[in-house]
């Protein structure tokens, strides 16, 4: 080897910029099929972004956010430092060579009439040794899944869709496995959620109601020790174990053999009546609604993945079926948006005792 080669060789990588989403493909929502009578076809994406400062200190000065049909540009946003800034929640966006800062839950809703085949992320920052701009590009694919299965509304009684598709949706926080999952809470005869102040389990409409299969199909994940809290106290942190399964509480997740598993989150501790690797039909009793994990009040969370594993696996959009809402009954299926009151009818006996 000459000693030029050497040199070469030896010289350190010029300073770089590490850009990385999370998913790494995003699964979108089209919100085409509503109960009612809607202004557009909306379409939703959600995802995490990570900045790597690779070789030198950089200041992030900025990101444009592209999304593309083809070639045809659908939306562009630009972030400033100063939006970043409250963003995530830090004064400064100074980023030591060799460490990174995470953008949590970037979402954006658009009109549906053409569909996003992927979003561009372009990252801006100063090489605080240099001065110099940085920047780097990210093309992230985004595709429409087609859902298989025709999930039943897994509730009876009357319930309100306090979480789902939209900006205010809180589960965009986790947008790997949860970006599309629904929060239920059950209203009662005074349509409130709970009698007097809610203090107690007991309190709460949500509190012990059966959760019916919303589909046949295996259980792939049961846990089931966890404890309820008291509606409003926070959970001790010891009781996920590291894992992160966990903050969901009490959960049931099911294979519907056909790359879809429903996800029955926040369940009441040892009521669950079904073991892994059982089959159940739809309509089978799994569990009764608590309040375990990291959750505020008794509710139902339920979500679609493409597998059992949360935070590993990708959440799906998810449309139900059999329910009523306004006065009608849809038994095709279609999104339930967000603050929704529906109806689940009432199951036989012999579909509560299976």
């Amino acid at each position: 080897m000459n000693p030029s080669s050497a040199a070469v060789q030896n010289e350190p990588a010029p300073p770089r910029l590490l850009v990385e989403s999370r998913p790494p493909a995003i699964f979108a929502a089209l919100y085409d099929r509503l109960p009612f009578p809607h202004l557009a076809p909306q379409q939703e994406v959600a995802y995490d972004l990570g900045v790597t400062a690779r070789g030198a200190s950089v200041d992030l000065s900025g990101l444009v956010v592209r999304g593309y049909a083809g070639h045809q540009l659908l939306f562009e946003q630009r972030w400033p430092a100063r939006i970043i800034r409250q963003k995530i929640g830090l004064e400064s966006l100074e980023i030591p060579a060799e460490t990174g800062i995470a953008l949590r839950g970037l979402h954006f809703m658009l009109h549906g009439y053409e569909r996003l085949t992927h979003i561009e992320t372009t990252v801006v920052a100063k090489d605080l040794g240099t001065g110099e701009s940085l920047q780097a590009l990210l093309q992230i694919p985004v595709s429409f899944p087609d859902q298989v299965t025709d999930v039943h509304f897994p509730l009876e009684g009357t319930w309100w869709a306090i979480q789902a598709s939209d900006w205010t949706d809180l589960h965009k926080g986790e947008p790997f496995s949860q970006p599309y999952a629904v929060d239920f809470v059950m209203l009662g005869p005074d349509n409130q959620i709970y009698r007097g102040a809610g203090a107690l389990l007991e309190d709460h409409y949500s509190w012990d109601q059966p959760v019916y299969a919303a589909a046949g199909g295996k259980v792939a994940y049961v846990c089931y020790d966890m404890p309820d809290l008291t509606p409003g106290a926070p959970p001790d942190p010891r009781m996920m174990r590291d894992d992160p399964r966990r903050t969901l509480g009490n959960a049931v997740a099911v294979s519907h053999a056909n790359g879809e598993f429903s996800y029955y989150a926040a369940l009441q501790q040892a009521s669950i009546r079904v073991r892994e690797g059982e089959m159940i039909k739809r309509n089978a009793v799994i569990a009764r609604t608590g309040n375990s994990g990291y959750s505020p009040g008794p509710h139902l969370h339920f979500h679609l993945m493409d597998g059992p594993n949360l935070m590993i696996d990708r959440g799906l959009p998810v449309r139900f079926s059999h329910f009523a809402a306004g006065g009608q009954f849809f038994d095709q299926p279609i999104f339930i948006p967000t603050r929704l009151i529906v109806t689940g009818p009432p199951r036989d006996r012999q579909d509560k005792d299976r």
